[in-house]
């Protein structure tokens, strides 16, 4: 869904105003992550049960990326122009520069990420033991790993649980491992080239299909995406790549590449298999295509994700658990969590709705995916709608999994997914109002109002579109 490129009274903006507006939010968001760095860094996680860190993570990140998302919709007509390119790369690479050394940014997500790492860079198998395992009786054979890592494996969230992540994850996290082990610098130096490469891959596709760009600092000047993803070190940001990478080689006919970018993909997280029928259309009626295409995606996916599915059908396995259980910051799948319930009983009712949405998505993936696009522009285009209708989907709709959609987004010039991001760090005040005993005012409130946006730039969208008509 795009939103039209110009409005009645474009011209008649100066551009120097527009540039000064551009500038200053790319300066603001830098000023923001510097505070953040600083303020956040050196405090536990615990930090995010307070109000006052938890409405000043909120306030900065949705004012900064509001102001920023803005400042681009301002410029968007402006004429391309090396030293605006130049800015907006530096921009990027300040936002995240902070971090490099500051504490986890109220997170613990990555001490997972450190101990599989550790694990798979010393030859271990990830998915055999939990932390709570490990910090029994061990073999001889991974004494040296515990005592080692011993502090990471105790902070671990969940720690009854096996690892959830497929293994293009742990290629990433053994590499992190051998760059710092045990540190999250070493993380976040993985995190930040993902992230690096996937501004490369936006800009290389708008140059490609004649967009701006400035789309492309729509996902690299993101406060949100900087923030969660090198700040908070979360391994969605190597989504994109393999996506766009995949998304490419099939508007190139290199079905074999395509097949194996995306087999990637799915091995950081399952849900881009549900771009397979998107790419396939794109190589159709090409059978020889499509055989390689078929080969590309189901060797790689089988090698990243066999291990996986194999060590979930036993106990204490995360991908179950996940699964059947995490719900967050999504208040319409927790009314309707009630409705299921009331409807069919406590633990069917859930597993009625999940199915349900499973459904949907598949049905999604189908229509959209099947349907004829014009060229490469429209491919990546119904790539983002797809994206983002599985994130507003999932039951759990954590910040960071904009990293599903927003590369898609500014390399599509869907507006509309873009100003959608910018209310999910509503999801933030949800630790106060928890260690308060009232998570329900967020679950079943607050979270919805990270909808606004998201409805608002829908409104614009049709507002604008009937204005382009009449004329």
């Amino acid at each position: 869904m795009n939103v039209p490129s110009s409005l009645p009274d474009e011209r008649s903006r100066p551009r120097d105003f527009r540039l000064w507006i551009l500038l200053s939010a790319l300066a603001g968001a830098f000023l923001s992550h510097l505070v953040l760095a600083r303020a956040f860094g050196p405090l536990s996680g615990a930090a995010r049960d307070s109000w006052g860190v938890a409405l000043s993570l909120f306030g900065l990140l949705t004012l900064s990326g509001g102001l920023v998302v803005w400042a681009i919709w301002l410029a968007r007509g402006m004429a391309p122009h090396w030293g605006i390119g130049v800015a907006i790369a530096a921009a990027g690479i300040l936002m995240r520069l902070p971090y490099f050394g500051a504490g986890p940014m109220l997170e613990d997500d990555h001490y997972r990420y450190l101990l599989d790492g550790a694990m798979v860079a010393r030859g271990f198998n990830p998915y055999t033991l939990s932390p709570q395992n490990l910090l029994g009786e061990l073999p001889p054979a991974l004494t040296g790993l515990v005592e080692a890592g011993r502090g990471v494996i105790e902070a671990i969230n969940f720690p009854d649980l096996r690892s959830i992540y497929p293994g293009s994850a742990q290629a990433l996290f053994a590499i992190a491992h051998w760059i710092a082990p045990w540190k999250l610098d070493g993380l976040r130096v993985v995190i930040f080239s993902a992230e690096a490469v996937t501004a490369i891959l936006i800009w290389h596709w708008l140059r490609s299909n004649g967009g701006s760009m400035l789309m492309g600092a729509l996902y690299w000047c993101n406060p949100l995406m900087a923030f969660c993803l090198t700040g908070q070190a979360h391994i969605d940001a190597a989504l994109a790549p393999p996506v766009l990478l995949a998304l490419l080689a099939a508007s190139r006919n290199r079905a074999l590449a395509a097949g194996i970018g995306l087999g990637l993909a799915v091995g950081v997280k399952l849900w881009p298999l549900l771009l397979a029928p998107l790419l396939a259309r794109a190589l159709w009626p090409d059978r020889r295509r499509l055989f390689l295409f078929s080969l590309g995606l189901g060797s790689i996916t089988l090698l990243t994700c066999g291990p996986l599915l194999w060590a979930s059908l036993s106990a204490q396995a995360g991908l179950t658990a996940y699964a059947g259980g995490w719900s967050i910051n999504n208040a319409p799948f927790a009314w309707l969590s009630f409705l299921f319930f009331q409807g069919f009983g406590p633990g069917t009712g859930e597993l009625v709705l999940r199915a349900a949405i499973v459904g949907v998505a598949a049905g999604a993936s189908l229509t959209i995916g099947l349907r004829s696009g014009k060229g490469s522009a429209g491919l990546v285009g119904r790539a983002s709608i797809l994206a983002g209708l599985l994130f507003y989907l999932s039951p759990a709709q954590f910040p960071w999994y904009a990293a599903w959609f927003l590369p898609l987004a500014a390399a599509s010039g869907s507006w509309v997914l873009i100003f959608g991001a910018v209310g999910l760090p509503i999801y933030f005040l949800f630790f106060p109002l928890a260690a308060a005993s009232l998570r329900d005012i967020h679950s079943y409130g607050l979270a919805a109002l990270h909808l606004a946006p998201l409805f608002g730039a829908i409104a614009l969208h049709e507002r604008l579109g009937a204005r382009e008509v009449k004329r």
